[in-house]
């Protein structure tokens, strides 16, 4: 049952993420050209792009990509709540946060 229900939940996200990543694009695109009247540096690697535009257009790049990501995860756990009435499956651990919790254990560290 916990497969279906991550792959449901994988679903929904795809359906919601696509609009989202456009509406995030968009949004940042126009941000960069409020901010600065040419357009952004897409590939840093041009000829005659600067460091400081380069750098800028990451960060804000990277910005739109983590509240992308984190609007589409959240719409997707609303929307699987409203479609089944349950809970969405809690998402698979990496292996940093298995690498954590069982140092904890070994260390003999309770959780409160």
């Amino acid at each position: 049952m916990a497969a279906a229900a991550r792959i449901g939940v994988r679903l929904i996200a795809m359906v919601i993420g696509v609009p989202v990543s456009i509406a995030t694009r968009k949004a940042v695109e126009g941000a960069w050209r409020a901010a600065r009247p040419e357009d952004p540096p897409h590939k840093p690697s041009e000829k005659g792009v600067r460091w400081a535009d380069a750098v800028a257009w990451g960060a804000m790049s990277a910005a739109g990509v983590v509240v992308a990501d984190l609007v589409t995860r959240r719409s997707a756990d609303a929307t699987y709540r409203i479609v089944t009435g349950n809970e969405p499956p809690p998402p698979k651990q990496s292996k940093a946060e298995k690498k954590a919790v069982a140092s904890r254990k070994k260390a003999g560290v309770t959780e409160e």
